[in-house]
């Protein structure tokens, strides 16, 4: 049986989630000392909004307390209440890993960086050892689901966080970025998540200034860019066509006035005022001014919220791509729990058939005995069919897939001694 257990966005705050974060060398360790005794085969999810551990135990009657009881030990200096455990089984746990790999259950809906965080969960739980067929089959699905929902639907499409989403705009007043000048107001992670995406879309001037010069150098210097004195930078203004600003400043730090002496020095060419913080950055009144295009945090919300719903609308159509994987694996699982009843199964419907085709063989030449042969063995497939299917549709946990296998065998009759009589009984015939 496969089972989930952990802790997400879903069901713990962030002060729980950050203390169960594992190092990929606390993963590693984990699963190769519980290798073989805990469990038969495991991964870890690990990112700063989950730590989510996937598991077939080594014994088939375990419902995923030991492994909290595991995960416990490894913060025991913690108060990790059971209610921030979630506990998943069978296809239950297989449907999530689906849905984390295809950034529909992540807490930004359609960030696709989880697809690579999961391909790295595997990647770490192959390396220690702890990845055997069924896993390898799972993780296969779901990096294919993944790349399914990302490719097949607009679940990643738009710009959801702020940084992203004011360079969006920029790309909609600039065709051309790279010929644009940029400055970063501030240093912080606002402010240097901006300059890396403009750097991304193609932006090669740009210049970082903040009130703790040495923060500025730093920025600068990662992003190949200039690091300018914060004292007088407004004087410098009508040299940039993009102005990014996330400072923490109670008062503007760009004012009306200098807009205007810049954009006269610019001789009106348009300027982008992107104000990312809170208070405002920028002087409001500067929209005032011809071709000055100031957006807010209000203005930028208001993209996101757009772009949001547009992906909250395509999550039917990845939910279909993932059941459809889900189905998919559990296809190809069920057949290994399966396999000896529809094995026994088989041989018990060839028995009977053999036994009612050798009473003709005497009867009628070679060539109609053939005829016979290949029509009983077409009969004896269609009759199967139904039951084959049945046997290995995905089951919510592991005991609906046990009742479905023993109410094949008590319909059936499926025994080793049946089968040993039937083949008594065909030999007497």
């Amino acid at each position: 049986m496969i089972f989930a257990v952990g802790v997400n966005h879903h069901t713990a705050p962030v002060t729980v989630r950050e203390c169960l974060h594992l190092t990929d060398e606390e993963i590693s360790r984990f699963l190769s000392e519980h290798q073989g005794t805990l469990f038969q085969e495991a991964s870890i999810v690990s990112t700063c909004n989950r730590t989510e551990f996937y598991a077939i135990p080594v014994d088939g009657g375990m419902d995923g307390e030991r492994l909290i009881t595991e995960l416990r030990r490894l913060r025991p200096e913690k108060e990790l209440k059971d209610e921030h455990f979630f506990r998943l089984f069978s296809c239950g746990a297989v449907t999530h890993l689906y849905k984390v790999g295809s950034a529909i259950d992540s807490q930004i809906l359609g960030d696709m960086q989880i697809l690579g965080q999961v391909k790295q969960s595997y990647e770490l739980a192959v390396n220690a050892g702890s990845i055997g067929n069924v896993f390898s089959h799972m993780y296969m699905g779901a990096l294919h689901a993944g790349k399914r929902v990302r490719s097949e639907t607009g679940v990643g499409i738009g710009a959801v966080s702020v940084s992203f989403a004011a360079v969006e705009m920029a790309r909609k007043i600039f065709s051309d970025m790279h010929r644009k000048h940029a400055l970063i107001v501030g240093s912080g992670e606002t402010s240097a998540l901006a300059a890396r995406h403009l750097r991304d879309k193609g932006v090669e001037h740009m210049s970082i200034t903040n009130r703790t010069y040495e923060n500025a150098v730093t920025l600068a210097e990662e992003l190949h860019a200039r690091p300018v004195r914060f004292e007088g930078f407004e004087e410098t203004l009508q040299e940039y066509d993009i102005v990014v600003t996330a400072t923490a400043a109670t008062e503007p730090v760009i004012t009306y006035d200098a807009v205007k002496r810049a954009m006269k020095k610019r001789q009106n060419r348009p300027l982008l005022m992107l104000d990312l913080a809170v208070p405002r950055d920028i002087d409001p009144k500067v929209n005032k001014l011809g071709n000055v295009f100031l957006n807010d945090l209000d203005a930028i919300q208001s993209i996101i919220d757009r772009n949001l719903e547009q992906r909250r609308q395509e999550i039917p159509r990845a939910e279909g791509i993932v059941n459809e994987e889900v189905v998919n694996f559990f296809l190809w699982y069920n057949t290994l729990e399966a396999a000896p009843t529809i094995a026994q199964l088989r041989e018990k419907f060839e028995h009977v058939r053999m036994s009612e085709v050798e009473r003709f063989r005497n009867k009628i030449d070679s060539e109609s005995f053939d005829s016979v042969e290949q029509l009983t063995r077409r009969i004896i497939n269609k009759l199967l069919h139904p039951t084959m299917v049945g046997i290995r549709k995905p089951a919510h946990d592991s005991s609906e897939l046990s009742n479905r296998i023993q109410l094949v065998r008590d319909l059936f009759d499926l025994s080793e001694e049946h089968i040993n009589e039937s083949s008594t009984d065909s030999q007497d015939a």
